[in-house]
Order: C-alpha cells, then sequence, then structure tokens
C-alpha cells in the first residue's frame, strides 16, 4: 500500500497539462529573448555553412542585438497606462487601501504590481495571479489547525499580499465545467533557494510543488531516499515526493486567477504579443552577426601577390602579411611572369542584401502589431514613416482594440484581487467595482483636436457634440487638474453655447490676396497648419470664458 500510495504521489508531481509538454520550450525562448543578456546568444546564434569553431567562437564574442521583442512590449505597456487607472480609494476598505500600497512582498504597489501582470501576459499570453497572506495558524497536537484572535494575528505582522507566476510555471489546472467556470484545482511550481543560515546554507536551488483547491492548499518536495537508480550511463540518488506542508484557507474559491493577454476560450493555450516578434528578432540578431563576420573579414582588401615575389626568410614573409592587413592570396605568377601584386576590394552587395532583409524584418515586427508609426521609414537615422495618414488610421484601431482588451482583461483581474483580498481578510466584497481602466487610448495630439474642434463649428455642429468636444481638449490641456476646479470647467462647457450667436467657421480659408493657402493633398486631406489658427482663436475664447467664471 505504501509503494501505491509513493507511485500515485509521484504521478501527481509529475504530471502536466495537456498542453505544457509542447508549449514550455516556446514559452522559455519568448522569455530569454524578452529578457536577452549574454546567454541568449549561445543558444540562438547560429553557425552558418563551413565556419570552424574558432571563427564561431569569436563571432559569438562579438554578437549583438537590439532588443525589438522588450521595445515592443514596452510601447504597448507606455499606451496602456498612459490614461489613469481609476481606483475607488474613498469607498474602498482599509484592507484593499493598505493592500494598493504594498500588493507584493517586495513593496511594489497595486499600479507596479499591474505593469508587472501585463508585461507577463503580453510575453508569454497566459500569467497566474495568486493571493495569499503570510499568515500560518498554529497547528495542535492532533494535527487540527487552532483558531487565533485578530490580535494575535496581528502580532505577526499578518499581510495580504499578491504574486505572479509565469506560464512555465503553470503546471496543471481544472476548471469546473458544471457551475461557474472557474478553477477547482491548480498546481504551481516554485523555485526556492537555501539560504536562511549565511554561514551553514547550501545556497542549492530546489523546486517544489503547490496545490491550490478551492479549501486549502499543500506543499509537496523531493527528498532524498535510500538506494540508487541509473540513466543514461550515470548513477544518480533515489528521491521521493513527500508532502511537506499544508493548510487550509476555506475561501469557497481557488485564490489564483489566471489573467490572458487577450480573450480566448482556449483552457490550456492563449497566443502572446511577441509569439511571432521574438522569432523574427532572433532571426535579426543572427543577420546581424552574419554582418558582422563579413566586416570583420571583407572591410580591408586582400593583398594578391604572386609567390615568385615572397622573398625566402620569416622576416620577408611576415612583412607581407603585414602589407597584406593579416591576409595574403598568392598564386603562380609563372616564368618570367611581370605580374604585379594588387589589392581585391571585396564585394559589397552581400552585405547590402543583409542590410535591406534586416530593414524589412524590423519594419515588419512594428507594422504586425500595429506601432509601424513608433519606427522611421527604414531605420532612426533615416527619414520619416510617410505612411498615408488612412494607414495609420487603420493601424490606430488596430492598436487601440488591441489595448482596449488588455485594458478590460486587466481591469477584471484587480477586481477579483479585491474581491480575493476580501475574502482573506473576512469582509464583505461590494456589489459593484473598485477600479475601472480606460475604455478609449485616444493619442491625438493637441493640435489635432483643435482642428477637429474648428471643424465641427464650421458645419455647425450640434451644441453637444462640441460641448463633448471641448470636454477633450480641457483634459488633454489641463492633465493634472484638480478634480473640483475640473468640475468647476465642465460645468461652464455644459453651459456653452446655450443661447449664443457663436460665428461658425468660414467654409474656406484665403489669404489677403484671396488665393488659397493651403491645398488638398492626394488623401483629400487640408494641411493641419490651415485652420490651426481659427482654431486656437475659437478654443482660446471659450476656455477664456469658463476660467473666469471659474
Amino acid at each position: 500500500m505504501a509503494v501505491k500510495t509513493e507511485d500515485k504521489l509521484r504521478d501527481f508531481y509529475d504530471r502536466r497539462h495537456p498542453a505544457y509538454n509542447e508549449l514550455v520550450g516556446h514559452w522559455r525562448f519568448l522569455e530569454e529573448t524578452y529578457r536577452g543578456g549574454r546567454r541568449w546568444f549561445e543558444q540562438n546564434i547560429h553557425r552558418y555553412h563551413k565556419e570552424g569553431d574558432s571563427e564561431y567562437a569569436a563571432r559569438l564574442r562579438r554578437a549583438y542585438r537590439f532588443n525589438h521583442t522588450k521595445e515592443v512590449v514596452e510601447l504597448l505597456q507606455k499606451y496602456l497606462f498612459k490614461g489613469d487607472v481609476q481606483r475607488n480609494i474613498e469607498e474602498a476598505p482599509d484592507v484593499v487601501k493598505e493592500f494598493w500600497k504594498r500588493a507584493t512582498l517586495t513593496g511594489l504597489d497595486i499600479h507596479q504590481f499591474m505593469r508587472q501582470v501585463s508585461a507577463g501576459t503580453s510575453i508569454t499570453g497566459r500569467v497566474a495571479i495568486v493571493v495569499d497572506n503570510n499568515f500560518r495558524a498554529p497547528v495542535n497536537e492532533d494535527g487540527k489547525v487552532r483558531p487565533v484572535s485578530v490580535a494575535e494575528a496581528s502580532k505577526q505582522s499578518y499581510r495580504i499580499y499578491a504574486y505572479m507566476v509565469s506560464a512555465k510555471d503553470i503546471l496543471d489546472y481544472a476548471w469546473d465545467d458544471d457551475g461557474d467556470g472557474e478553477l477547482l484545482w491548480i498546481k504551481l511550481r516554485e523555485v526556492v533557494r537555501d539560504d536562511k543560515d549565511p554561514h551553514n546554507c547550501s545556497g542549492e536551488l530546489s523546486e517544489r510543488v503547490r496545490l491550490w483547491t478551492r479549501d486549502g492548499w499543500e506543499l509537496y518536495e523531493e527528498v532524498e531516499a535510500e538506494g540508487y537508480h541509473y540513466r543514461g550511463g550515470r548513477r544518480y540518488r533515489n528521491r521521493r515526493v513527500e508532502l511537506v506542508e499544508s493548510g487550509e484557507h476555506n475561501l469557497g474559491f481557488v485564490p489564483v486567477k489566471l489573467v490572458d493577454h487577450t480573450i480566448s476560450e482556449d483552457p490550456y493555450r492563449v497566443p502572446g504579443l511577441i509569439d511571432d516578434v521574438a522569432y523574427l528578432d532572433c532571426a535579426v540578431a543572427n543577420y546581424l552577426s552574419n554582418l558582422d563576420a563579413i566586416i570583420q573579414d571583407q572591410t580591408f582588401s586582400q593583398l594578391a601577390i604572386p609567390a615568385q615575389a615572397i622573398q625566402s626568410g620569416d622576416d620577408m614573409f611576415q612583412k607581407v602579411l603585414e602589407m597584406g592587413t593579416k591576409r595574403v592570396f598568392v598564386y603562380d605568377g609563372g616564368a618570367g611572369s611581370t605580374a604585379k601584386p594588387e589589392y581585391l576590394s571585396p564585394d559589397p552587395k552581400q552585405a547590402g542584401v543583409i542590410i535591406d532583409v534586416i530593414n524589412k524584418i524590423i519594419n515588419e515586427i512594428y507594422h504586425t502589431i500595429g506601432l509601424a508609426g513608433e519606427r522611421t521609414k527604414q531605420d532612426n537615422a533615416v527619414g520619416i514613416d510617410n505612411s498615408s495618414g488612412v494607414a495609420k488610421a487603420y493601424d490606430f484601431e488596430r492598436v487601440n482594440s488591441l489595448l482596449l482588451s488588455k485594458a478590460q482583461i486587466c481591469q477584471a483581474a484587480e477586481n477579483w484581487i479585491v474581491r480575493a483580498v476580501l475574502a482573506w481578510a473576512k469582509e464583505e466584497a461590494p456589489e459593484y467595482d473598485l477600479v475601472t481602466y480606460p475604455s478609449t487610448f485616444d493619442i491625438a495630439s493637441l493640435n489635432d483636436e483643435l482642428i477637429t474642434a474648428e471643424a465641427l463649428a464650421k458645419i455647425d455642429a450640434p451644441a453637444e457634440v462640441r460641448r463633448e468636444q471641448m470636454r477633450t481638449i480641457v483634459d488633454k490641456i489641463f492633465p493634472q487638474l484638480k478634480e473640483d476646479l475640473r468640475a468647476k470647467l465642465l460645468d461652464d462647457i455644459d453651459d456653452w453655447l446655450e443661447g449664443s450667436d457663436m460665428p461658425v467657421a468660414p467654409t474656406s480659408v484665403s489669404s489677403s490676396d484671396d488665393k488659397p493657402v493651403a491645398a488638398p493633398n492626394r488623401q483629400g486631406e487640408v494641411t493641419r497648419t490651415t485652420y490651426s489658427n481659427n482654431a486656437a482663436k475659437t478654443t482660446r475664447a471659450a476656455i477664456s470664458r469658463a476660467t473666469r467664471r471659474t
């Protein structure tokens, strides 16, 4: 019976969910490509045809890359968290306020922690958020948990915190398909280090597996056992799986939330932002390394000299090598030949082809996610992006859709965290959400808004439409405005245009000699500077009236 129990524990410890073995290598590659470092080159810079060991080792030492994978993730983070995340501090319970200040054991606040979660979902597509506490209830001699008072718990520095688990450490889980669609249980891997005692600790890393259920948790670890076994011709000490710790939380739900990059119905696999970007980035790094090899080997011309012209003796041969910049091509000039030494210039077409391919791949990296506007036409030093306004509008719509999806996911995750914190604290959760993420990620500049406002006045748009536009302009002019002053300005905007005979903007803009100032471009748009002065006057007048009343 004991052997069967050990076999079951071993099966439980080693079991993975159906897609894990297929995807774990992919997840590791994505994380390593995002993180970078010198070790990445050893695993991802490939040999090219007929390259020797010494040449390959030298090329690895010289290898470099621009981390486009990380830049793509950070660009999306910049837009996602550019707007204000509204957290209802006034109506939030005290335990939630304290948690928002220090959401993790390392002291990160909730905003920093959610940025970490959002970046994790962009990298691997799915991460897990665990809400736990650092209090461990004492156990009686009979193995039952002894209840403690709030005062006793406070003496132990009771804290509720959250932490993120990467996709490669989410080993297995099951959903409640017949109920609310929440987790039935989840198995997570933890990596710990023996470092408590600075003098006697081993400093070694070890893996543990923690099982979370709706009622409690269990912690399993591999420990050494008697005997040895052989694998691959080597002898290893036997190890067995033991339950080292367990406890009950009685929350009624698993305090773990799976957070995805995009909304998906797939129970095990969710695509990430850099699923394809990382492989394109790897190709760019390899092409850059090949380009570096061409520069190192072919930048300097090679000396071609008849063999008959080289006199015997080591000193003469060394001088010829110095003349040929360490490379000499020797050929038979023939008896009595008058052939003269000459330098052979390398063919620059090879490097040109590689540079063109690199630029094309980099452009596709940013274009596939709608961030091509962040890059210039070829690279950071050549020209500007001359995409049409229509093309940029479509790019923005794609990015805005992605940002809105991530904002909704982050909002749902953060509100779940609030409910989990209140559940740990044995307090009732409010019926409404305490956290709201932005619903739009408009990146239009103030000048664009002024042009829009002037155009609305030009067509004599309804008053409420123009008021709504003015509210947007106020937010862009005064992004850090206090709430009370902002409320007064918005009240003035509500009264704006009521009963006023505000002149409508002219239908065309002309100079003093009745000639058009700007002609429509090929997209049928008018140059922005055409309307900037009139728009600025119209808007300044409205804001001035609102400010004076305030």
